[in-house]
């Protein structure tokens, strides 16, 4: 008898973990989309849902208004007017909609328009608008329908005249939908209406009652924004006016608007000269020396025994950098006594790439190696972003151990800056103007006092294009402008981001800040500016921004000359009194 013995290991395999865990991505997956397609279905139902719901309000308010007599036809505060609510919050079906409904007076192109009209008549027909928007998933979406209401039988005439306003850019471009309010609350019944600019930066409204004070406010978000002004006690000739509507006939009239800009304002303390010294009256500014003492006010060699000085000896600063904003080294000097036999060399060190204190080199700083024996030094051309951190030192010896060389003080300078100057009051003032006083004064549309933070910076935004001016009170502050980077008056164009720098110094009573451009207005830097009169002649250099400041100066007349290599020499007059300001042009040649 034979047994066969099955295989128990192949019969009860199971799923390995690899598999299992494949399978449940793949069921996962599945479900994702599923669970993905129902809530687009579900986002498909509610947008139709409340786009039915939309149209049936909108459908609503168009037959309401079919089935008006053409007289009642109209808007609470429109033109024409009637008991129609410009503007409605409906809550159906738990979304809540805002119906907005416009009607107007239409000229029909086919018989004439304004003037030209055959018949006279410029309220042929009207047309009645409705919008409905509501909001759902932060996005705002509208529905609308128009519809063309015409009076039984012939036209008629409804009175009054057309009122058409255009709207444009700085670029005299037409602004499309931008908001238009048109309000005046002396007529019957009293008109306040909103409406938006068409495709041609246009609004007509035919049929405008005859009266006086209309005053138009045109906005847009992101635009700046421009009105009609009341003639009041200040403004006395308001810029634009309110505007006339005369019977039959049209008042036309222009308002620009474009896109706000900014303008960041920073006041700073100028670049400045600063300076280290050692006078020697102790040894707190001495790293190292050897064979050397600190006496009462100088270094000398050191005595071997009584009135015998040793042969040689160093003294070395400590270290001089670390200084904010350094913009450049400018020079090292020092003062000493050198009797016959005797004799000082001095060197500047810097600490290297391998922390080593050695020699700035001869490329770098021609006879550092040799050692300088002739004071000052010049420090201007050294690299600040190599040499940050320096040290003097300073080599004596003597031929005559009876006399010692005598380091009297040493001194080493350089310029720094600009530093901010915080909460600095100015004024800014743009050239629109929105009308004229009683003394015909312009009064300014942009006239503001502000002031810089604790940072030294404020930045201003919503500013309209147009032509600016900041000025400083010295008084007051304490401070004049010395350099305005860019110059006085700016342009700032629209959507724009613009950064002014005022560099301030102390306040004289008579100053003089000269800008120096080409015949482009572009600024000339390193040219030479002369300031001069009797008894008065002082030479500057302009910055980069082409400017140099002359201070204190008298109340009196000056000529001014600049030039610089490539141009020829121009000459002015100028008149000083206060913080005067004078712009020279140099011709290329």
């Amino acid at each position: 008898m034979k047994f066969q013995i099955s295989n128990l290991k192949s019969q009860n395999k199971g799923f390995s973990l690899i598999e299992t865990l494949v399978g449940m991505a793949l069921i996962l997956v599945v479900f994702v989309g599923i669970f993905g397609v129902f809530q687009l279905a579900i986002k498909i139902v509610n947008k139709s849902k409340a786009k039915v719901g939309a149209l049936a309000l909108a459908n609503e308010r168009i037959e309401f208004i079919r089935n008006l007599p053409y007289n009642s036809v109209g808007t609470l505060g429109g033109i024409p007017p009637g008991n129609i609510p410009q503007t409605e919050n409906i809550s159906l079906n738990d979304i809540n909609y805002t119906r907005r409904t416009i009607i107007q007076y239409i000229d029909d192109p086919k018989d004439g328009l304004d003037a030209i009209d055959e018949n006279g008549i410029t309220t042929d027909y009207k047309v009645a608008k409705v919008e409905v928007t509501w909001q759902a998933n932060y996005v705002i979406t509208p529905v609308f329908l128009t519809t063309n209401i015409v009076s039984k039988g012939i036209e008629t005439t409804v009175g009054g005249g057309t009122l058409k306003l255009n709207v444009f850019d700085a670029a005299i471009i037409p602004v499309a939908s931008a908001n238009v309010h048109i309000e005046n609350s002396t007529v019957s019944p009293p008109v306040s209406i909103d409406i938006l600019t068409n495709a041609s930066g246009k609004v007509v409204f035919p049929g405008t009652p005859s009266a006086s004070n209309y005053k138009i406010t045109v906005s847009k978000v992101g635009y700046s924004s421009t009105q009609t002004y009341d003639a009041t006690a200040p403004n006395v000739n308001p810029d634009p006016g309110h505007l006339t509507i005369l019977e039959g006939q049209t008042t036309e009239a222009s308002f620009a608007i474009d896109l706000v800009s900014a303008k960041t304002i920073k006041t700073w303390e100028p670049i400045g000269g600063f300076s280290w010294q050692d006078l020697f009256n102790d040894d707190s500014k001495i790293s190292e020396s050897f064979d050397v003492v600190v006496a009462s006010g100088y270094v000398e060699l050191d005595q071997s025994e009584p009135s015998v000085y040793k042969t040689s000896g160093y003294v070395v600063s400590m270290d001089i950098g670390g200084i904010a904003d350094l913009k450049n080294w400018s020079e090292f000097s020092w003062n000493d006594n050198e009797p016959a036999g005797a004799n000082i060399k001095y060197f500047i060190y810097y600490i290297n790439e391998f922390s080593n204190l050695v020699p700035i080199p001869d490329s770098d700083l021609p006879g550092n190696e040799s050692g300088f024996e002739t004071s000052p030094i010049d420090l201007s051309g050294l690299d600040i972003n190599k040499y940050q951190t320096l040290r003097l030192k300073a080599e004596l010896s003597t031929s005559d151990t009876s006399v010692s060389p005598q380091l009297l003080n040493w001194n080493l300078s350089w310029n720094a800056g600009p530093f901010p100057l915080p909460n600095i009051g100015f004024h800014m003032q743009g050239q629109k103007i929105i009308g004229r006083d009683v003394a015909n004064n312009p009064i300014y549309k942009y006239s503001e006092n502000l002031s810089t933070g604790a940072g030294g910076s404020v930045l201003l935004g919503n500013l309209e294009w147009d032509i600016y001016n900041i000025t400083i009170d010295g008084v007051s502050t304490g401070y004049d402008i010395a350099e305005s980077c860019p110059f006085q008056p700016v342009n700032i164009a629209p959507n724009t981001n613009n950064t002014t720098d005022l560099y301030l110094v102390g306040h004289a009573n008579n100053t003089l800040l000269v800008f120096v451009k080409n015949s482009l207005g572009e600024a000339i830097g390193q040219a030479s500016v002369r300031s001069y009169r009797t008894l008065y002649d002082k030479t500057q250099t302009t910055s980069l921004c082409g400017q140099t400041f002359f201070t204190p100066l008298s109340a009196v007349d000056y000529t001014i000359e600049a030039s610089k290599a490539g141009y020829a020499t121009g000459t002015s007059t100028v008149s000083v009194s206060g913080q005067s300001k004078l712009e020279i042009i140099l011709n290329a040649i």
